[in-house]
């Protein structure tokens, strides 16, 4: 008795098991693709950081001032000038 009623019960539990797993797997993908564009996004800011950075120690040993300095990282980087400001410290 117990095998047919697995029998019987063969379509709902597959397909409670199919939706079970779909889901699982749709909520790995989603948190997988929010780390990584976490982690993009971290490395992008770091790497932006670092060209600024080495960009207003070029443009120092030109020897340009801090205004002259300020003026080319907001409108090279679209930095605001409180931004701009952050990076001549």
């Amino acid at each position: 008795m117990c095998q047919a009623l697995m029998e019987i019960m063969k379509p709902e539990i597959e397909e409670a098991v199919n939706k079970a797993v779909n889901t699982a797997v749709l909520q790995e993908r989603r948190e997988t693709t929010e780390r990584i564009e976490r982690e993009t996004e971290k490395r992008i800011k770091e790497t932006t950081e670092r060209a600024i950075k080495a960009a207003v120690e070029m443009l120092r040993g030109l020897n340009l001032g801090n205004v002259e300095i300020k003026e080319a990282l907001q409108k090279n980087y679209n930095l605001s000038e409180e931004e701009a400001l952050s990076y001549l410290k």
